[in-house]
């Protein structure tokens, strides 16, 4: 095998393999797969070597047999070492630039330089609380708001918010407002809650047959019960299939249209799931199309008797493009498997709990954890999108920098389970909250912990001690 850098630069056969092998590798792995999907159609189209494969065919003939012999005759033993080393140099892809003669970083994604479409639902809610709400009910919203997951499900109930600094009607009066901000329904607590909100955000009455089939017969409508429901309520088929169709319009999760912007819009590159309580995650690629090499044009080369220069010189040229090609697509699957295994590995806490479980990264530390080059993981990571079961998320949602992108629901959370954990007869003051929050890789200042222990209704430590 190949590991030292002089080895790859006194080898110029092996670059010249390598570098349109790199270029293919550059141009995949920053495709989501519905693009790449797209990308192998349109190459089958142009190349007139390769051909479509089903998904259970192996491709590994494609790249363990060589794809033309300069001599007349075979010469299996270099052609065995060839491809042995063609594996090598691929191998070479995800490790740091040191170890090839290439460097990532020369060909950056400009898309990376840009934020990810959408506002958060956190921030998106709290502007509009912001411009709605001051004093005393701004104070409920903000811990209103800061219980919101990215579904728009409050999972905390009034009497909680409500404390002994606040009474329970003043918190369930600023829900009610926050249930009608923009999305329409997030702070629900029931499942019904908001498709009732817009069925009468729309105007429907409450005894209209919508809202009737939300409120008293979910189930029945979820498990398709049409004539249990149509005796139930009197109506005909016609009045049950459109008030259905209707029903079937509102958003049961609101907060995806802001947390996950393009959630409706991308098809997930990566699936995870809890399997007998392990966590699976895999590459959802299996739609994507397969492609081979066509063996008739390998069999030309091997006898090329009949076939005039230009046209063997055009083959060659085709076959050699189209296995390059192949070894990227195996390479970009490597790379992108090897990605969700580190986050998986990392950020488990979060596919586990939850979102107050999402520990601060930056792809940088990301990156050397995995010893890859940080260029290849931004590269991977754009306009890639991940399905748990707490929702879709783009790739970059798991990497924040530890200040300023770090979700403040989480500051909150954090600060909250750090006092009620410490030593009550020794309460933490705010500068030694501060240093807690900043070994979780959380840097705040000891006057933006006092900031936000205030929001919280939590006293300061001189109040504390028991």
């Amino acid at each position: 095998m190949y590991r030292k850098r002089n080895e790859l630069r006194q080898q110029p056969e092996l670059r010249q393999t390598f570098l349109p092998t790199l270029v293919y590798y550059l141009r995949l792995i920053e495709l989501p797969n519905l693009e790449l999907d797209v990308y192998l159609r349109q190459e089958i189209e142009s190349n007139p070597m390769l051909e479509e494969s089903s998904t259970d065919e192996i491709n590994n003939e494609n790249i363990e047999e060589p794809v033309f012999d300069d001599r007349e005759e075979e010469i299996p033993e270099k052609e065995k070492r060839e491809q042995e080393n063609e594996f090598d140099i691929a191998e070479l892809f995800a490790d740091e630039p040191a170890q090839t003669t290439f460097n990532f970083d020369e060909y950056r994604d400009p898309i990376d330089n840009i934020a990810d479409e959408g506002e958060r639902l956190y921030d998106l809610l709290l502007r509009q609380a912001r411009s709605q709400f001051e004093g005393i009910d701004l104070e409920i919203a903000e811990l209103v708001i800061v219980n919101i997951n990215e579904d728009g499900h409050l999972a905390t109930g009034p009497e909680e918010i409500a404390g002994k600094e606040y009474s329970i009607d003043q918190v369930k009066n600023i829900i009610k407002q926050i249930q009608r901000f923009d999305p329409v329904g997030c702070a629900w607590q029931d499942p019904r809650d908001p498709l009732m909100i817009q069925l009468a955000e729309l105007g429907f009455d409450e005894n209209s047959v919508e809202c009737q089939l939300v409120r008293d017969h979910l189930k029945e409508l979820q498990s398709n019960h049409n004539d249990e429901l149509m005796k139930k309520l009197s109506i005909t088929e016609t009045q049950l299939l459109k008030a259905k169709e209707m029903i079937l319009k509102l958003d049961p999760k609101p907060g995806w249209r802001c947390s996950n912007a393009r959630s409706k819009y991308v098809s997930c590159d990566f699936i995870v799931r809890w399997r007998e309580n392990n966590l699976i995650g895999h590459l959802n690629d299996e739609y994507i199309q397969r492609i081979r090499i066509k063996r008739q044009y390998r069999e030309i080369l091997k006898n090329p008797n009949g076939v005039n220069k230009e046209e063997l010189a055009f083959i060659k040229h085709k076959l050699q493009s189209a296995q390059n090609l192949i070894i990227a697509i195996e390479q970009r699957r490597k790379t992108l498997n090897r990605i969700l295994e580190g986050i998986l590995e990392f950020q488990k806490d979060f596919f586990r709990v939850g979102y107050d479980y999402l520990k601060p990264m930056t792809m940088t530390e990301f990156a050397r954890q995995l010893n890859v080059n940080p260029s290849t993981i931004s590269r991977a990571l754009a306009n890639k999108y991940l399905e748990s079961p707490w929702g879709i998320h783009s790739m970059k949602f798991f990497f924040k920098p530890a200040v300023a992108d770090t979700d403040k629901r989480i500051i909150f959370n954090k600060i909250k389970d750090i006092i009620l954990n410490e030593d009550k007869t020794a309460p933490l003051s705010d500068t030694q909250i501060a240093k807690k929050l900043s070994r979780d890789g959380i840097i705040i200042s000891r006057r933006t912990v006092s900031k936000y222990r205030d929001l919280l209704k939590i006293p300061a430590h001189q109040f504390r001690r028991s």
